[in-house]
């Protein structure tokens, strides 16, 4: 169990837990424990927003919550992002789009889905109260992660000459059902019955997402894993903002 944890957490963070070479039934292993990595980053990230807060900081804690994430992750989902807003808005063709996205070179588009993605972050969290803004900051994350797995598993790799996320295609429905579980569990636990309304919320972001992702480039990416990872994290603070607006929870 620790060994998978372990490499999910190397894999998706700076924290480098696992140093060996991983074998693919390792790293097929290690998909399911994707949103638990999600959910430790949301839990450091909502200590530092609850540690500040006591210092009197508000947008400011806001800020360095979302950029906390950031560093821990090293900007890997954003820089999926990026690419993937360069590639899928270029109008190209679908081997153009592939192209562009393996650019290191950000254009306009990836500039400004870095820009908006981060904007939505940070506003969205200073509306919510403290409580909502805790349990946002935990979850956000951790439905971005299962997100990834969803991706990851229900929809075949774009690029015929393979890539670095397409080692993890071999993961299944197992790896997407222990995802599940986690995030529903922990989505139930913070929210009560309100988190299984959140749950469709971000299954149904989650589906629309990856559809339109594999309808533009015929599957998925590592750079489309963590878009769609960036993407469900925004509409689960969103998701969460108009529940508190709506008096739900």
């Amino acid at each position: 169990m620790l060994s998978p944890l372990r490499l999910a957490i190397s894999f998706l963070t700076i924290i480098p837990l696992y140093n060996k070479k991983a074998e693919n039934q390792e790293l097929t292993r290690s998909v399911s424990y994707y949103p638990v990595v999600g959910f430790l980053l949301g839990s450091i990230a909502a200590g530092v927003s609850y540690g500040l807060r006591t210092l009197g900081l508000t947008l400011a804690a806001d800020v360095l919550a979302v950029v906390t994430m950031i560093i821990l992750t090293g900007g890997l989902h954003l820089d999926g992002l990026m690419d993937t807003a360069d590639g899928l808005f270029s109008g190209r063709s679908v081997e153009r789009k592939l192209e562009i996205m393996k650019d290191s070179r950000v254009g306009a588009m990836g500039v400004i889905a870095f820009i908006t993605v981060l904007l939505l972050k940070v506003s969205f969290l200073f509306e919510l109260s403290l409580a909502p803004k805790l349990t946002a900051l935990i979850l956000a994350p951790t439905a971005g992660r299962w997100a990834m797995v969803y991706a990851i598993t229900r929809y075949p790799y774009a690029r015929p000459t393979g890539g670095l996320g397409a080692c993890l295609k071999q993961a299944g429905r197992w790896q997407l059902a222990a995802a599940s579980i986690f995030f529903l569990a922990v989505s139930l636990a913070l929210m009560g019955p309100g988190g299984l309304g959140l749950v469709g919320l971000a299954v149904l972001g989650t589906v629309v997402t990856a559809w339109y992702i594999s309808k533009c480039i015929g599957g998925m990416t590592g750079d489309t894993y963590g878009a769609t990872g960036e993407l469900i994290e925004t509409w689960t603070l969103l998701a969460i903002l108009l529940g508190q607006q709506l008096g739900i929870i």
